[in-house]
Protein backbone atom coordinates (compact mmCIF):
# COMPACT_ATOMS: atom_id res chain seq x y z
CA UNK A 1 0.00 0.00 0.00
CA UNK A 2 1.57 3.59 -0.83
CA UNK A 3 1.78 6.12 2.13
CA UNK A 4 -0.69 8.76 0.12
CA UNK A 5 -3.60 5.45 0.05
CA UNK A 6 -3.22 5.36 3.40
CA UNK A 7 -5.61 6.77 6.06
CA UNK A 8 -3.41 8.29 8.75
CA UNK A 9 -4.24 9.36 12.65
CA UNK A 10 -2.19 12.21 13.92
CA UNK A 11 -1.91 11.73 18.43
CA UNK A 12 -1.09 15.74 19.21
CA UNK A 13 -0.56 15.80 23.45
CA UNK A 14 -0.73 19.46 24.48
CA UNK A 15 -0.08 21.11 27.48
CA UNK A 16 -0.01 25.24 27.94
CA UNK A 17 1.21 26.00 24.21
CA UNK A 18 -1.27 28.55 23.55
CA UNK A 19 0.82 31.16 21.68
CA UNK A 20 1.82 28.62 19.05
CA UNK A 21 -0.74 25.67 18.66
CA UNK A 22 -3.06 27.07 15.96
CA UNK A 23 0.39 27.17 13.84
CA UNK A 24 1.22 23.81 14.20
CA UNK A 25 -1.56 22.27 13.58
CA UNK A 26 -2.44 24.80 10.44
CA UNK A 27 0.66 23.89 8.77
CA UNK A 28 0.09 19.94 9.91
CA UNK A 29 -2.85 20.07 8.00
CA UNK A 30 -1.62 21.80 5.30
CA UNK A 31 1.79 19.03 5.18
CA UNK A 32 -1.24 16.24 5.06
CA UNK A 33 -3.30 18.15 2.49
CA UNK A 34 -3.23 14.92 -0.11
CA UNK A 35 -3.58 12.49 2.71
CA UNK A 36 -6.65 10.80 4.48
CA UNK A 37 -6.41 12.11 7.78
CA UNK A 38 -7.70 13.02 11.25
CA UNK A 39 -5.77 15.23 13.80
CA UNK A 40 -6.49 13.70 17.55
CA UNK A 41 -5.85 17.23 20.00
CA UNK A 42 -5.32 15.83 23.76
CA UNK A 43 -5.23 18.86 25.86
CA UNK A 44 -3.63 17.69 29.21
CA UNK A 45 -5.59 19.95 31.39
CA UNK A 46 -3.59 23.60 30.10
CA UNK A 47 -4.18 26.08 32.88
CA UNK A 48 -3.14 28.61 29.97
CA UNK A 49 -5.74 29.86 26.97
CA UNK A 50 -4.21 26.66 25.02
CA UNK A 51 -8.15 25.26 25.38
CA UNK A 52 -9.51 28.84 24.29
CA UNK A 53 -7.04 28.58 20.98
CA UNK A 54 -8.54 24.85 19.93
CA UNK A 55 -11.80 26.29 19.45
CA UNK A 56 -10.61 27.57 16.54
CA UNK A 57 -10.84 24.19 14.91
CA UNK A 58 -14.08 23.43 16.40
CA UNK A 59 -15.97 22.74 12.83
CA UNK A 60 -13.23 20.79 11.12
CA UNK A 61 -14.35 17.38 10.93
CA UNK A 62 -10.79 15.90 10.73
CA UNK A 63 -9.87 17.18 14.33
CA UNK A 64 -11.17 15.54 17.06
CA UNK A 65 -10.20 17.96 20.24
CA UNK A 66 -10.26 16.11 24.03
CA UNK A 67 -10.27 18.20 26.79
CA UNK A 68 -9.13 16.33 29.99
CA UNK A 69 -7.37 16.32 33.59
CA UNK A 70 -3.86 16.72 34.04
CA UNK A 71 -2.12 13.13 33.83
CA UNK A 72 1.33 13.89 32.23
CA UNK A 73 2.35 13.03 28.99
CA UNK A 74 2.44 9.83 28.91
CA UNK A 75 -1.13 8.64 30.16
CA UNK A 76 -2.27 11.17 27.85
CA UNK A 77 -0.11 9.88 25.07
CA UNK A 78 -1.84 6.29 25.83
CA UNK A 79 -5.03 7.75 25.77
CA UNK A 80 -4.35 9.07 22.43
CA UNK A 81 -3.34 6.04 21.09
CA UNK A 82 -6.08 4.04 21.72
CA UNK A 83 -8.40 6.37 20.51
CA UNK A 84 -6.23 5.76 17.48
CA UNK A 85 -6.45 2.57 16.85
CA UNK A 86 -10.58 1.68 17.53
CA UNK A 87 -10.60 3.94 14.33
CA UNK A 88 -10.47 2.69 10.43
CA UNK A 89 -6.86 3.80 10.29
CA UNK A 90 -3.30 2.30 8.46
CA UNK A 91 -0.40 4.87 10.62
CA UNK A 92 -0.37 6.72 13.63
CA UNK A 93 1.57 9.52 13.37
CA UNK A 94 2.55 10.89 17.31
CA UNK A 95 4.26 14.57 17.57
CA UNK A 96 5.03 17.10 19.94
CA UNK A 97 3.16 20.73 20.09
CA UNK A 98 6.32 22.08 21.00
CA UNK A 99 7.29 22.88 17.29
CA UNK A 100 10.96 21.42 17.74
CA UNK A 101 11.13 19.09 15.20
CA UNK A 102 10.07 21.06 11.89
CA UNK A 103 7.16 19.22 9.95
CA UNK A 104 9.30 18.97 7.17
CA UNK A 105 11.32 16.48 8.27
CA UNK A 106 8.01 14.27 7.92
CA UNK A 107 9.25 13.02 4.88
CA UNK A 108 12.31 11.05 6.05
CA UNK A 109 9.74 8.65 8.07
CA UNK A 110 8.05 8.00 4.93
CA UNK A 111 10.77 6.57 3.33
CA UNK A 112 10.68 3.88 5.31
CA UNK A 113 6.92 3.35 6.55
CA UNK A 114 6.95 0.27 4.09
CA UNK A 115 9.78 -1.81 5.93
CA UNK A 116 9.48 -1.04 9.72
CA UNK A 117 6.87 -0.88 12.48
CA UNK A 118 8.36 2.23 13.89
CA UNK A 119 10.01 4.78 12.65
CA UNK A 120 10.80 7.83 14.20
CA UNK A 121 13.45 10.79 14.29
CA UNK A 122 16.24 11.20 16.44
CA UNK A 123 17.91 14.41 17.60
CA UNK A 124 21.41 14.54 16.07
CA UNK A 125 21.92 18.23 16.99
CA UNK A 126 19.53 18.17 19.88
CA UNK A 127 18.83 22.18 21.33
CA UNK A 128 17.71 21.48 24.71
CA UNK A 129 19.31 22.02 27.99
CA UNK A 130 22.39 19.51 29.24
CA UNK A 131 20.69 18.12 31.67
CA UNK A 132 17.89 16.26 28.82
CA UNK A 133 20.93 15.59 26.84
CA UNK A 134 22.51 13.60 29.53
CA UNK A 135 19.26 11.75 31.11
CA UNK A 136 18.80 10.88 27.07
CA UNK A 137 22.66 9.68 27.12
CA UNK A 138 22.32 8.08 30.38
CA UNK A 139 18.74 6.24 29.09
CA UNK A 140 20.93 4.58 25.97
CA UNK A 141 23.12 2.75 28.44
CA UNK A 142 20.36 1.81 30.90
CA UNK A 143 18.48 0.32 27.53
CA UNK A 144 21.38 -1.46 26.48
CA UNK A 145 22.47 -2.88 29.26
CA UNK A 146 19.01 -4.21 30.88
CA UNK A 147 17.36 -5.16 26.92
CA UNK A 148 20.35 -5.90 24.65
CA UNK A 149 19.40 -3.03 22.24
CA UNK A 150 21.16 0.52 20.64
CA UNK A 151 18.32 3.35 20.54
CA UNK A 152 19.65 6.51 19.81
CA UNK A 153 16.62 8.46 21.17
CA UNK A 154 14.15 6.06 22.50
CA UNK A 155 11.73 9.34 23.68
CA UNK A 156 11.50 11.53 20.69
CA UNK A 157 8.11 12.63 20.30
CA UNK A 158 8.35 12.39 16.14
CA UNK A 159 7.39 8.63 15.09
CA UNK A 160 4.81 6.90 12.69
CA UNK A 161 3.38 3.81 13.79
CA UNK A 162 1.63 0.96 12.09
CA UNK A 163 -2.07 0.29 13.62
CA UNK A 164 -1.15 -3.53 13.71
CA UNK A 165 2.10 -3.00 15.78
CA UNK A 166 0.45 -0.41 18.10
CA UNK A 167 -2.77 -2.64 18.51
CA UNK A 168 -0.43 -5.39 19.67
CA UNK A 169 1.21 -4.02 21.87
CA UNK A 170 -0.94 -1.52 23.83
CA UNK A 171 -1.38 -3.70 26.41
CA UNK A 172 2.15 -3.51 27.38
CA UNK A 173 2.31 0.17 27.93
CA UNK A 174 -1.02 0.69 29.14
CA UNK A 175 0.11 2.23 32.85
CA UNK A 176 3.40 3.23 31.35
CA UNK A 177 5.01 6.88 32.57
CA UNK A 178 7.08 6.34 29.22
CA UNK A 179 4.99 4.71 26.74
CA UNK A 180 7.54 5.82 23.77
CA UNK A 181 10.21 4.12 25.00
CA UNK A 182 8.98 0.96 25.72
CA UNK A 183 7.53 1.21 22.35
CA UNK A 184 10.94 1.84 21.21
CA UNK A 185 11.89 -0.95 22.42
CA UNK A 186 9.66 -3.60 21.68
CA UNK A 187 10.66 -2.38 18.38
CA UNK A 188 13.99 -2.79 18.26
CA UNK A 189 13.89 -5.92 20.16
CA UNK A 190 12.16 -7.48 16.65
CA UNK A 191 14.28 -5.50 14.35
CA UNK A 192 11.11 -3.61 13.23
CA UNK A 193 12.19 0.16 14.64
CA UNK A 194 14.05 2.22 12.12
CA UNK A 195 15.59 5.33 13.05
CA UNK A 196 16.67 8.72 10.76
CA UNK A 197 18.41 12.04 11.81
CA UNK A 198 15.70 14.79 12.39
CA UNK A 199 16.76 18.75 12.88
CA UNK A 200 16.14 19.99 16.76
CA UNK A 201 15.03 23.26 17.32
CA UNK A 202 15.22 25.40 19.94
CA UNK A 203 11.74 25.81 22.41
CA UNK A 204 10.71 28.89 21.55
CA UNK A 205 7.26 28.97 23.40
CA UNK A 206 5.64 27.28 26.37
CA UNK A 207 7.20 25.95 29.28
CA UNK A 208 8.47 22.32 29.76
CA UNK A 209 6.15 20.22 32.33
CA UNK A 210 8.41 19.03 34.25
CA UNK A 211 11.99 20.59 35.38
CA UNK A 212 14.16 20.67 37.54
CA UNK A 213 13.81 18.63 40.63
CA UNK A 214 10.49 16.90 39.22
CA UNK A 215 12.64 16.03 36.53
CA UNK A 216 14.84 14.21 38.66
CA UNK A 217 12.48 11.96 39.98
CA UNK A 218 10.42 11.23 36.53
CA UNK A 219 13.94 9.80 35.39
CA UNK A 220 14.53 7.88 38.49
CA UNK A 221 10.93 6.56 38.01
CA UNK A 222 11.53 5.71 34.35
CA UNK A 223 14.20 4.09 34.15
CA UNK A 224 12.84 1.51 37.29
CA UNK A 225 10.30 1.32 35.40
CA UNK A 226 12.57 0.23 32.14
CA UNK A 227 14.73 -1.94 34.25
CA UNK A 228 11.34 -4.33 35.27
CA UNK A 229 9.86 -3.83 32.08
CA UNK A 230 10.10 -6.81 30.35
CA UNK A 231 10.44 -6.74 26.73
CA UNK A 232 10.21 -10.49 25.31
Amino acid sequence: MKFKDSKIIVVVPVYNEEEIINNIITNLKKKLINLNFKIIILNDGSIDNTLQKLEFFESDDRIIIIDKDNEGHGKTLVKGYDLAIKMDVDYILQIDSDDQIPLDELQKLLVYINNYNLVCGYRYERNDPFIRILITNILKLVILIRHWVYIKDSNVPFRLITRDFLKNNLHKIQNSKVPNILLSILAAKKNELRQVKTFHKKRETGIESIRRFKLIIFCIKSFLEILKFKSH
